[in-house]
């Protein structure tokens, strides 16, 4: 696989350094830059359709250094501008011309929720494309992308740039017609993994023979002419920079090839009955907050020993390891928290957006254990073929920008890992969210107690309610407690698509209660009608607290949008798991000081927002030391292929 550059060309590198230096000179934008670009606005305003186009046109023909300069995204932007209003019909707030200028000259850009950052997306990529040939946009899914496309397709038009999305498929052709695009949108991992089946294709033919490539290049055939990418990663926006950029980022992308063998049954049904036998504590242990797993050697010389006789055994690993992820399967793994069950198939949730992943699997024999545990069929594990990690992907790139919710917490993994800046823009109008402070209990069934009664009390008012949770389990769990005492909620989790979006738009409305997996419907705003403004408007309970805060703020983020009322407040019990996991003595702390009800009178706030910051340390670390393990392989590569 060809390696990719960690640093970015020499001339992005100018413009981003010049612009930084700038950002730290000015705490948010030059007001005179919107000044003029407001001028520029209402210049454009008195054009023609065809003459906007050819305005736009004119400037994007213009020679590098004419298009690369601050009079040129000033002007270009007032074209964007009135383009945005001519579509939509209503003129771009101050904060989000801020927010397209700072966006457009390579920095992460901090957008509260409900500031419009689809727009922003779609007029930065616009402004990005008077300097770069190639825009790529990447959204979270790929209904988000369609969507978003679909909204900004005609303020492309106007300005007279070609877009495209990349298709649901294998279809090459039209994939390659989408990278031929000024502007592509599409999900972010599927630009990834675009990549990595060219590095395939690219890496079979250098291994064919010799006389075949020599036969090729007398006929002209081009081999790059069958890729899918274009060669070159100039411009990219990242849209949910954290969960893409940081969250996601210690999972690699990976592409598998076809089973070499067949999974042999037998040694993962044998390791499950053996597994079984196992007593926690005496025979092995699970080690937190890591969980990792560790058998005593007494029992695993008991373990070979009941596979002695077993002659047909076909094992394609230690059998040791096949022990292990039994266990791990067992005692590690949740059914409905780590992953689902649907048509025969153990699909993978992510645990930090809640999402299902149809096409994900666990590694090195998890993925068979747990089809053993559930009793289903066990289908043979895909070897890796290659793989990248998503920093050193969109590293690539010449040059990043993105927008998310909360960046403020990893501002330093932006500019360590990415070299990127990071700018929070003001909201349009003051927020009116009241955060109420958290309240603390012994166990889960108290803490279910708690929140039955307040959302009957605020269901009386018509005030709506979302109900946010980490795993699919949880939301099942409220959904049940909700029942019982004869109150109904929607319940969405899993693959957002855009049933799940349409119903996520509507949780806003007067009485409704929505109960939710974290980033269920994330990138789709919540309306409240007038009777739900009246009530007070939306009210975000968290039913637990996630391993980052930023995940937390995100999920309250949902409630009291552009200036309306709204309010938030989590529920958090003693045994919940990153209690658990990582402070059990935090856990006896709050339990001592609960009351006969199961609630403590005490705020353990900052306890919470201490462990939080340790984890999320710990986690940034993994991904530091993921991506030179990355690294590290991608030398091995080269130099066996060399070899």
């Amino acid at each position: 696989m060809n390696s990719p550059s960690t640093t970015r060309n020499k001339k992005s590198q100018r413009r981003s350094g010049q612009f930084l230096s700038w950002l730290n000179r000015r705490q948010a934008y030059d007001p005179r830059q919107l000044q003029m670009l407001r001028r520029a606005e209402k210049k454009a305003g008195s054009l023609s359709e065809q003459q906007l186009a050819d305005e736009a046109a004119a400037w994007r023909e213009k020679s590098e250094n004419e298009r690369d300069s601050v009079t040129a995204r000033i002007e270009y932007g007032g074209l964007i501008a009135s383009a945005v209003s001519r579509v939509f019909g209503f003129n771009l707030h101050d904060v989000q011309v801020q927010a397209m200028l700072s966006g457009s000259q390579g920095a992460i850009v901090e957008m509260q929720t409900g500031e419009g950052k689809t727009v922003v997306t779609g007029a930065t990529a616009a402004l990005m494309s008077l300097v770069s040939p190639t825009v790529h946009v990447a959204t979270t899914n790929a209904y988000l992308a369609g969507r978003d496309l679909e909204d900004l397709a005609p303020v492309f038009e106007k300005l007279g740039i070609d877009c495209g999305i990349l298709p649901d498929g294998n279809d090459i052709a039209a994939t390659q017609a989408a990278y031929q695009k000024t502007i592509t949108y599409g999900p972010g991992y599927q630009f990834g993994f675009d990549y990595l089946r060219d590095q395939v294709f690219l890496r079979e033919n250098r291994q064919s023979r010799l006389g075949v490539q020599t036969l090729n290049a007398i006929t002209g055939n081009d081999i790059t002419k069958s890729l899918r990418q274009l060669p070159e990663h100039h411009t990219a926006i990242i849209d949910e920079a954290d969960s893409v950029m940081i969250d996601e980022a210690v999972t690699p992308l990976v592409i598998s090839g076809a089973a070499r063998v067949d999974a042999d049954p037998l040694a993962f049904n044998l390791a499950k009955r053996i597994a079984a036998e196992l007593r926690l504590d005496e025979d092995f242990t699970i080690e937190l907050p890591d969980k990792k797993i560790e058998v005593n050697d007494e029992a695993n010389v008991l373990c070979h020993e009941k596979i002695e006789g077993v002659k047909s055994i076909n094992l394609e690993r230690p059998w040791r390891i096949y022990i292990r992820n039994a266990l791990r399967a067992m005692h590690v793994l949740t059914r409905d928290v780590d992953y689902v069950v649907r048509e025969g198939e153990v699909q993978i949730v992510d645990q930090n957006t809640g999402r299902i992943f149809a096409d994900r699997t666990w590694q090195d024999g998890l993925h068979q254990a747990v089809e053993a545990k559930e009793g289903l069929t066990i289908k043979s594990a895909p070897p890796s073929v290659a793989q990248i990690s998503r920093q050193r992907y969109l590293l690539m790139y010449d040059q990043l920008s993105g927008l998310t919710g909360t960046a403020a917490s990893v501002v330093d993994e932006f500019k360590n890992i990415y070299r990127m800046k990071s700018v929070t823009i003001p909201t349009n109008l003051p927020s009116r969210r009241n955060n109420l402070a958290p309240r603390f209990f012994a166990d889960v069934e108290a803490k279910l107690d708690a929140i039955a009664v307040e959302v009957q009390q605020r269901h009386k008012t018509g005030q709506p309610i979302l109900i946010g949770t980490r795993t699919i389990q949880e939301s099942i769990q409220v959904a049940d407690k909700l029942t019982s005492v004869g109150i109904s909620a929607v319940v969405l989790n899993g693959i957002q698509d855009e049933e799940e979006a349409d119903i996520i738009k509507v949780a806003g409305y007067s009485g409704g209660i929505t109960i939710a997996t974290n980033m269920a419907g994330r990138g789709t705003d919540i309306k409240p009608d007038a009777q739900a403004l009246a009530a007070g408007g939306l009210h975000v309970i968290g039913f637990s607290p996630n391993m980052s805060a930023r995940i937390d703020r995100q999920l309250i983020g949902r409630a009291a949008r552009q200036g309306q009322p709204g309010s938030s407040q989590f529920f958090i019990s003693a045994t919940d798991e990153i209690i658990e996991n990582y402070a059990p003595s935090l856990g006896k702390k709050i339990s001592g000081r609960c009351q006969s009800g199961g609630e403590a009178r005490v705020n353990f706030a900052k306890d919470i927002a201490a462990l939080q910051k340790t984890i999320e340390s710990k986690q940034y670390t993994g991904r530091q030391a993921m991506m030179r393990r990355d690294v590290w392989m991608d030398m091995v590569r080269e130099s066996i292929e060399r070899e």
